[in-house]
């Protein structure tokens, strides 16, 4: 019998944590999809899935008739038109290569909306891997997780304060500027202004207080951590201390929130990036391979 999807209620995701838990770690310890790293335990993937938007969200069982071969998921930006798919995730490896083709063209059917789809399996999952190329997705970079710990509260800069309203149109244009496309949009930073938010917008100055640089940070009490969306610094000015400065106040908010680790993203071209990271003692912890597939839609 052919394999097939079938979307579960929201109701039902909480009792795929265990299997999502158990099928997305590998024997070595490593991950097959590291959108699917919700926390490290069943407990926090329970959490994690409970909180989920059904407006944002999605999930579906995999089945061979009547038997459950694994799950699949994504998460969806409607303002954006762009979904990030979790898995797929089988219980059985030998069948995760010929799941993805599967699972390609039943969430661009079951989410007309959504014209971009993107996965980041981990860069040495082979199989899923090799599953996204075959579906006709596009690779593009590959991108370095890093983290490093907060062992004490970092003394802010002077150059470096939290954003204000009266920032937020020169930064979303550095934003724009910096990174095209971005996940993050003026609705998270105009979110990131609130005082007791669970996400904060710091700013970079010089002396007449133009905007230099900024840097978008988020608890994460899944992974029980902060981690950095965004750091971006004009051209003109990188160099100059303004990144470290944005950093150690990062490093300082996840301390205030009883926060172990920092953590990031960085692509692996942008080598000044990366060095200033691992100058602020960020290690790297697991890489990813980004695939990308636009939906082809009837005229």
């Amino acid at each position: 019998m052919p394999m097939s999807l079938v979307r579960l209620p929201p109701d039902a995701w909480p009792a795929l944590a265990e299997l999502i838990f158990r099928c997305n770690r590998r024997p070595d310890g490593g991950l097959h999809c590291l959108h699917a790293a919700q926390g490290t335990d069943v407990a926090s993937h329970a959490t994690e899935l409970r909180a989920l938007h059904p407006d944002e969200a999605a999930f579906w069982a995999i089945s061979d008739g009547a038997q459950r071969l694994g799950v699949v998921g994504c998460e969806f930006e409607p303002a954006l038109a762009r979904a990030w798919v979790r898995g797929p995730l089988v219980i059985d490896p030998r069948r995760l290569e010929g799941t993805v083709a599967l699972v390609a063209a039943g969430m661009e059917s079951a989410l007309p909306a959504v014209q971009q789809f993107d996965a980041f399996p981990a860069a040495d999952a082979d199989l899923l891997n090799r599953g996204y190329a075959t579906a006709g997705y596009e690779a593009l970079q590959l991108h370095r997780v890093l983290r490093a710990t907060v062992a004490q509260a970092h003394a802010d800069s002077r150059a470096v304060r939290r954003a204000a309203a009266g920032d937020l149109p020169a930064l979303l244009g550095l934003h724009q500027e910096l990174f095209p496309g971005a996940y993050v949009g003026e609705a998270d930073f105009h979110r990131a202004l609130a005082p007791d938010g669970d996400c904060v917008l710091f700013v970079a100055s010089d002396d007449d207080a133009a905007a230099i640089g900024y840097l978008y940070v988020k608890d994460d009490p899944v992974e029980q951590e902060a981690y950095i969306d965004y750091l971006g610094v004009m051209q003109a000015r990188r160099g100059q201390g303004f990144g470290r400065a944005l950093l150690d106040s990062a490093f300082s908010w996840a301390a205030c929130r009883g926060r172990g680790h920092l953590a990031l993203t960085v692509r692996q071209d942008r080598h000044s990036a990366l060095s200033l990271y691992q100058q602020a003692g960020f290690v790297e912890v697991s890489a990813g391979r980004h695939w990308r597939k636009v939906a082809s839609r009837a005229p």
